[in-house]
């Protein structure tokens, strides 16, 4: 691992991905980028308005027509919003709460404690595995997950001697590629169930459906997700970033210290048997507050998936890394009283001033993208084009699933396309046989094959603000060249698990099925 970097001339190698690495080094910094697809998405606005482009919502059966966004009015209005767009841009606060967390779990040395902890597995394809799985399920955390749990696996591959910018792009590419799979049903599951059932009844008045509906497929999804992703970045990345010098012999990333020495004191394992503990006290805490007549408790006539728990996330990571930093830096002797701990937070916190800068221009780019209309027009040309295919059964499945990953390029939010997507797909897959389960699982998946490379979400611009701190030779391109394969890969095996799985015939989750009778 310590190599010399100026022996190293250059960053990309050949192929493909050589290729994209390359091009796409010359792409300017991120924030260049927004301001010039704020640019383009204006002046596209204008001139598709012009010439009389638009699209009949399926949803809806309403003329959609392109906003333009040149007009006085509507240059007025986005100059009164800007500072509404910036301030109600989600990233922004869900980061800035649960960096108060991390920044006493870090400080207090938790983190590092962790890390050595995780060290015991000296096997490479252990820990990538765990990193991996994890990560998978990552979307139980929401959006969070991308911006907290990429950095987080860069400092334990730099702890355990191991490429941190590999770390980085595990973590970043197993959370989004795998944001449709998870061991337990999330949030998400249930409000696109809502969805896929009203769609449906278009059809099927009597169908009735479930967030549980298709996790049978998602839990063992996860299981064959976890190797393919393992052996990504064992046998693709890791292998040619080292060869590449590209993030050999990194410095510390982004608002983390240093690990030290990778063994754990006596006082360091007493420390972090106090915090396990007070980690478990607020995790049965919470489930505590699940009960009836609680703050957490299921709503009436739903369930605890789709109450205020899993949307209250943010607060309740925050205190996840809060309470047991804490108890850990009360322990080990670093934290004196509370006065400690708000050092901690303004010290994590001075680390986010790039990602601060990237909200600013990725909301105001995000927002004009969304008023142009530019992007739903696109999704329902695309929808037209696949019905008109005339593809059938497993393999219009598939081919739904690469169109879900394109509009997803364009329409980063998974409830925003499935409230276009579901109205003219669920019964048009119906009307072929196929059951709405395996059209939601579909969804699922063409949502997360691209999420890694959609540019109207801010998280890679984030991720490469990550990247440039531990190597400024990691541009645009790199991130680029290092995601395509996770995306080409998971997108091969999941659509070849799904056809099989489909084939044999086995349920997609209690009592749904994927072809056959609705």
């Amino acid at each position: 691992m310590q190599k010399n970097q100026s022996a190293m001339p250059e960053t990309a190698g050949g192929g493909f991905f050589g290729w994209v690495e390359r091009y796409g080094n010359k792409v300017p910094h991120p924030v260049y980028l927004f301001i010039w697809f704020f640019a383009i998405t204006v002046g596209l606005s204008a001139l598709l308005h012009s010439i009389g482009v638009q699209a009949v919502n399926p949803a809806s059966q309403k003329v959609v027509t392109v906003t333009n966004l040149l007009t006085a009015a509507k240059i007025g209005e986005y100059a009164v919003n800007i500072v509404k767009e910036f301030v109600n841009f989600p990233p922004l606060g869900m980061v800035l709460v649960i960096t108060l967390g991390i920044g006493v779990a870090n400080g207090s040395g938790l983190l590092q404690a962790c890390l050595k902890l995780a060290g015991i597995a000296k096997s490479k394809v252990t820990v990538t595995a765990v990193v991996m799985l994890i990560g998978i399920n990552g979307n139980l955390a929401g959006d969070a997950a991308f911006v907290i749990y990429p950095p987080l696996v860069a400092l334990l591959f730099q702890g355990l001697g191991r490429n941190p910018i590999a770390g980085l792009f595990a973590g970043y590419a197993s959370v989004s590629c795998g944001f449709g799979a998870n061991l337990l049903v999330c949030s998400a599951d249930a409000s696109l169930a809502g969805m896929t059932e009203a769609a449906a009844r278009i059809v099927d008045p009597k169908f009735v459906g479930s967030a549980a509906m298709a996790w049978y497929f998602m839990f063992a999804s996860t299981l064959v997700l976890t190797p393919v992703a393992t052996w990504v970045n064992l046998y693709l990345i890791e292998p040619k970033l080292d060869r590449m010098g590209i993030g050999v012999g990194a410095n510390a990333g982004i608002g983390f210290s240093e690990i030290g020495d990778i063994n754990l004191s006596s006082a360091e394992k007493r420390a972090l048997r106090l915090a396990g503990l007070s980690l478990l006290g607020y995790v049965v805490f919470l489930a505590v507050m699940t009960l009836p007549g609680l703050p957490f408790a299921a709503p009436k006539g739903g369930s605890i998936v789709t109450g205020p728990l899993l949307k209250s996330v943010p607060p309740i990571l925050m205190f996840l890394f809060l309470i047991p930093g804490y108890m850990y830096g009360t322990v080990i002797g670093k934290i004196k009283n509370f006065t400690d701990a708000i050092k901690m937070m303004a010290t994590e916190l001075k680390g986010l001033t790039g990602f601060l800068v990237i909200c600013f221009f990725a909301a105001q780019f995000i927002a004009v993208f969304r008023d142009s209309n530019i992007g739903l027009i696109i999704a329902i040309y695309g929808g037209n084009w696949l019905k008109n295919l005339g593809m059938q059964g497993p393999f219009l499945l598939a081919g739904f699933i690469l169109f879900v990953g394109f509009v997803n390029l364009f329409i980063g939010s998974a409830n925003a396309k499935w409230a276009l997507l579901s109205t003219v797909f669920v019964p048009m897959l119906m009307i072929a046989d196929i059951n709405p389960a395996a059209i939601q699982a579909s969804y699922r998946m063409g949502d997360s094959i691209t999420k890694n490379l959609c540019p109207t979400l801010p998280y890679m611009a984030i991720l490469l603000t990550y990247a440039q701190q531990y190597d400024p030779k990691a541009k645009t391109g790199t991130v680029l060249a290092y995601m395509i394969p996770y995306t080409v890969v998971f997108t091969i095996a999941w659509i070849a698990f799904f056809m099989i799985w489909l084939y044999l015939g086995l349920p997609l989750g209690p009592g749904y099925y994927g072809l056959g009778t609705h």
